[in-house]
């Protein structure tokens, strides 16, 4: 058949039957022709140039839109405490009689790790009188938990003789605050947990009915002192999809005052307290919200909390009571 394979095939051969041993012999290239190397450059240095400088703004575009979408609170002064890296547990068990606490091995875990039931916690209440000034000093951050400031921190490393453990795992101590401090006891996951030169970041969350862990917020936590052995401590939490950003972390704030961030996500109920120690706490304002980044605010609310301050925001609803929160660290 005459296909037009059958053609593309005769059309080849014919032009092959006419190539004699001539038209093989090398041919010399033609002087004129030669382009000097200077001139071989020039040609392609714009091209280049040009597709370089793409590169550079679409990393850059895409750097700040990255930038854009995470609120996690800055970093506290320059001279930051060491940090050591921390592993996660699944609960907080009671140590044998020791001289002093021992110090955490670097094992950050990825996975996800369960606890059963609220452990019993009995933490330093934090100060009602801050010191914001010494305590910044030694700790970079504003001290939110269990320790209300370095001497109390410091009292513990140096006399706690082994005693509640706890306080040298991240991750514990990360998922202690959330059932204990703040009371979201739906939270059961200690998802994950990195370490980096700005401290501990512990990621705290559930599961879902299927069995699948969800992680409800990353806390930011520090060694509050020097020593290897220093406690561990909450100091804010880095923020994606639901964000705290007024007022600015660590500012000095008096009431009235508007509370307020971002949000990514669909009829949503922000919850808004303001708390300072285990007793003194009060739920300040609910917010109906809900887009992508959608900006949010409390407008503005009183409270009488004194000291250092926990501002949180929490919303969920949707498979289980508190699904995300976020925390804010700053003082009166």
């Amino acid at each position: 058949m005459n296909t037009i394979d059958d053609r593309i095939t005769a059309a080849l051969r014919a032009q092959a039957d006419s190539v004699t041993a001539a038209d093989l012999a090398p041919a010399v290239p033609p002087a004129s022709r030669v382009v000097p190397l200077d001139r071989a450059r020039s040609r392609w240095a714009v091209p280049l140039l040009a597709a370089v400088l793409v590169g550079i703004l679409a990393i850059a575009t895409v750097t700040a839109v990255q930038l854009s979408r995470s609120t996690g609170h800055p970093a506290g002064p320059a001279t930051q405490l060491p940090v050591q890296p921390t592993p996660s547990s699944t609960a907080p068990t009671p140590a044998p009689s020791q001289s002093g606490p021992a110090a955490s091995s670097a094992v950050p875990s990825p996975s996800a790790t369960q606890l059963s039931s609220p452990p019993a916690i009995s933490a330093t209440p934090p100060s009602r009188v801050p010191s914001v000034a010494a305590d910044d000093f030694k700790l970079g951050y504003q001290p939110l938990w269990p320790f209300g400031n370095y001497a109390a921190a410091e009292h513990w490393r140096t006399t706690a003789g082994g005693s509640q453990p706890w306080h040298l795992d991240a991750g514990q101590t990360a998922l202690n605050f959330t059932r204990s401090y703040l009371g979201f006891t739906e939270m059961t996951l200690v998802t994950g947990t990195r370490t980096d030169s700005r401290g501990a970041h512990v990621g705290i969350g559930y599961s879902d009915p299927n069995g699948q862990s969800h992680t409800a917020a990353t806390l930011h936590l520090v060694r509050y002192g020097a020593a290897p052995d220093s406690p561990w401590e909450v100091v804010g939490s880095d923020d994606t999809t639901l964000s705290l950003e007024q007022p600015a972390y660590g500012s000095r704030v008096s009431s009235p005052m508007a509370i307020g961030g971002h949000i990514t996500g669909v009829d949503e109920n922000i919850v808004v307290s303001v708390l300072a120690g285990q007793s003194d706490r009060s739920t300040v304002a609910r917010v109906p919200a809900g887009g992508d980044h959608a900006a949010w605010t409390t407008g503005p609310v009183a409270f009488s909390q004194r000291g250092v301050l926990t501002l949180v925001a929490s919303t969920g609803g949707h498979l289980q009571q508190v699904e995300r929160f976020a925390i804010h660290g700053v003082h009166t």
